[in-house]
């Protein structure tokens, strides 16, 4: 099966699972709506496009979204990519050229999990570095801040924070500078096996950052008492 995303299948909103993603959905969709019966949540709730090699989605999760009319693609015949890689390049070939400087990605449950899809998971992030891709899990956010741009970073402090930290993973960083932090940078040099930014504290409601190599950027997130946005 192509890998080119479908017209047919991209719209203005597009629920899209990435393989056992979708047993994540019909499992804990219910959950954030305790009071109404499963089957109606899971109906209503149902993703537009299930994506990957599908080694992971259980056949009866599979067999319960196909009756009810999402697509699934099987990839699996490509091993060299992960399912989020397949999801992200949908996405992408989904969005017209004008809109793609817009896109941001919001990964949930990317992080937390086991260490090598995690490393996966922050490839992707490099591998599709003219995207704002946000990975997220119950405690944290990472995303790439590339070398390319001055960054500045709004913080919401009900929601962000205190902690954060800054990262050169692909490359050591020679000079990086920042503000908003407790602790700023001034023409930092930072590399693994040397000194990086953990622990750092977010002291403003703006953080700007420059550096001369590729970055990763983390900070703490509080969202025990949020309501499901789906």
């Amino acid at each position: 099966m192509t890998s080119l995303a479908s017209p047919q299948l991209c719209g203005i909103e597009l629920r899209l699972c990435a393989d056992g993603g979708a047993n994540r959905l019909y499992d804990e969709i219910p959950t954030f709506f305790p009071e109404e019966d499963p089957l109606l949540v899971r109906k209503r709730y149902k993703p537009d496009v299930i994506k990957g090699d599908l080694d992971s989605i259980r056949p009866e999760v599979r067999e319960f979204y196909d009756n009810l009319g999402s697509t699934v693609l099987d990839e699996s015949y490509d091993q060299d990519t992960t399912d989020l890689h397949k999801c992200i390049a949908f996405i992408r070939d989904c969005t017209p050229d004008l809109e793609k400087s817009n896109l941001i990605l919001l990964i949930v449950g990317a992080l937390g999990g086991r260490f090598d899809h995690e490393l996966g998971n922050i490839n992707v992030l490099y591998t599709f570095s003219n995207i704002r891709i946000v990975l997220l899990s119950n405690h944290s956010l990472v995303y790439l801040l590339p070398k390319t741009h001055r960054h500045e970073i709004l913080i919401n402090h009900s929601v962000e924070g205190p902690h954060c930290g800054l990262a050169p993973v692909a490359a050591p960083s020679q000079s990086t500078t920042t503000s908003g932090l407790q602790w700023d940078l001034n023409e930092t040099p930072m590399s693994f096996g040397s000194a990086i930014s953990t622990s750092n504290i977010l002291r403003d409601e703006k953080v700007t950052v420059r550096s001369d190599a590729d970055l990763l950027w983390t900070s703490s997130i509080q969202i025990q008492n949020v309501d499901p946005v789906l």
